[in-house]
């Protein structure tokens, strides 16, 4: 047995030695061309694929009610065409569904496109409404939970409330004559009937008048949005606190009660006298005559001097200075005539404008009403006997201050051999009514009011001149109009 390990040990020694020779012995080369070098193979790729993400933006409402949804694509890819519907659902309830292929606008599948869609659904009132983007397997999506974008849409069903009128007082003012002035507006949706209405005034916070609307207008009604004034015969001299406050009966129901006052302080000019151009006046010769009165509650006394200027078609014919020989009386009880020193003789057209001014400030308490204007129409004529002429003329109405102020024209007709007798007929373009004949010897003079409804319009008139007589008339047709 000993012998054999020995035998073992000693053909180990000789293997070994042999593989030492073995791998000391030098190889050939196999070739003159050293072979490349072969690439590294590049480890798999990692980068993700670009997916769509389509998504709901908003839901609203039209005009007319229908459901609009605003779709978009959010993600960084396509979103594949056909795939997909878009439902709606109105308190829980569905109604209506379609594939989003049939959409006719499909910007939305693009990256960052966005369409707004309206859909058929049409809702009236308040709702909860429910749009949702319901996917297929087929589509694969960077967001994969279901679109659904909940909103309130509408408004709760009001009971339809009754249209009221609603009256303010605007304004508290003063007259020319010094006569309360109250301006109210009805800012409501209804027209107001003011026939019931009354109207109480607190002056320095003592009642100092009472009044019936319907005294106070010939209005039965304030229109919405209208505005009136009304004047109240209640005159303010002096400074003092006023307080008009209207009211109305029961069944007249306002929107707001609370602006049916108003308090303002108001100081009234003092009483004295008032000189106004009363009117004009032509004489025998065509030549200017000017009427005073004084309308305020004072006699002028006699010696006051006026300056007076007169201007004809713009130009300034004459400028005077006039003292007064005798007091004009208060209240327009006495007319005081002034004839420029140098005569003012008018002829076809005329426009006659003249100004007064008081030497003294206190000789004339309200200088507004100092200026006045008319035009003169003179007509010369020469008529046949037993022949008419016709004679036509037109003016615009001028525009009234209040309802209170007046206007009127003035015809008059003068010719030779004044014993004898003319006939006046007038016609007016629109009047429905007839207008009477005149009849009678020189002069002949009739004056026509201007009504109220015909301010700022225009008035078209034709006079027909007769001679009755059996001789030849000559003479002129005055006009004058505002």
């Amino acid at each position: 047995m000993y012998k054999g390990a020995i035998a073992i040990f000693a053909l180990s020694i000789f293997l070994f030695s042999c593989a030492t020779q073995v791998a000391n012995t030098t190889q050939p080369p196999l070739s003159a061309t050293p072979a490349p070098p072969v690439p590294p193979t590049p480890p798999p790729s990692s980068q993700p694929a670009l997916l769509p993400n389509l998504t709901i933006l908003d839901v609203s409402l039209n005009e007319t009610g229908k459901i609009m949804v605003m779709l978009s694509n959010i993600g960084k890819g396509p979103a594949p065409y056909g795939i997909g519907s878009l439902t709606i659902y109105v308190d829980g309830l569905l109604k209506w569904k379609d594939s989003l292929g049939t959409l006719p606008d499909q910007t939305f599948l693009e990256p960052g496109g966005t369409t707004l869609y309206t859909t058929p659904v049409e809702v009236v009132g308040k709702h909860e409404v429910r749009a949702v983007l319901d996917k297929e397997e087929k589509a694969v999506q960077e967001n994969e939970p279901s679109k659904v974008f909940p909103k309130v849409l509408g408004k709760e069903k009001s009971e339809a409330k009754p249209l009221l009128a609603d009256l303010s007082v605007t304004d508290i003012s003063l007259t020319s004559r010094r006569e309360l002035a109250v301006t109210m507006t009805n800012s409501g949706e209804t027209p107001l009937p003011l026939g019931d209405g009354k109207m109480k005034i607190l002056v320095d916070g003592s009642l100092k008048g009472s009044y019936g609307l319907r005294n106070l207008s010939d209005q039965s009604f304030l229109p919405v949005k209208g505005t009136t004034t009304l004047t109240t015969p209640l005159v303010i001299v002096g400074r003092h606190e006023i307080d008009v406050q209207v009211t109305f009966p029961h069944e007249v129901k306002e929107s707001n009660e609370e602006n049916n006052h108003l308090k303002k302080i108001l100081e009234g000019p003092p009483m004295g006298p008032d000189i106004v151009v009363r009117q004009l006046e032509l004489t025998e010769d065509l030549e200017l005559v000017i009427v005073l009165s004084n309308a305020g509650e004072i006699d002028l006394r006699k010696g006051a001097i006026f300056q007076v200027q007169v201007f004809v078609n713009d130009q300034k014919m004459s400028e005077f200075d006039h003292f007064l020989s005798e007091a004009l009386k208060a209240n327009l009880k006495n007319r005081y005539t002034v004839a420029p020193p140098y005569q003012v003789g008018l002829a076809g057209i005329s426009r006659v404008k003249v100004s007064i001014s008081p030497e003294l400030s206190s000789d004339d308490i309200h200088l507004e009403n100092n200026v006045f204007e008319r035009t003169f129409i003179i007509f010369p004529f020469q008529i046949k006997p037993q022949e008419k002429e016709e004679f036509s003329f037109s003016f615009l109405a001028p525009r009234f201050r209040s309802k209170a102020q007046t206007e009127k024209v003035t015809i008059e007709a003068r010719w030779e051999w004044g014993g004898t007798s003319l006939k006046l007929s007038f016609k007016k373009l629109g009047s429905v009514e007839g207008i009477p004949t005149l009849t009678g010897k020189s002069p002949l003079k009739v004056e026509f009011p201007i009504p109220f409804e015909e301010a700022q319009k225009e008035n078209v008139w034709s006079v027909i001149v007769t001679n009755l007589i059996k001789k030849k008339v000559e003479g002129y047709l005055i006009i004058q109009h505002p």
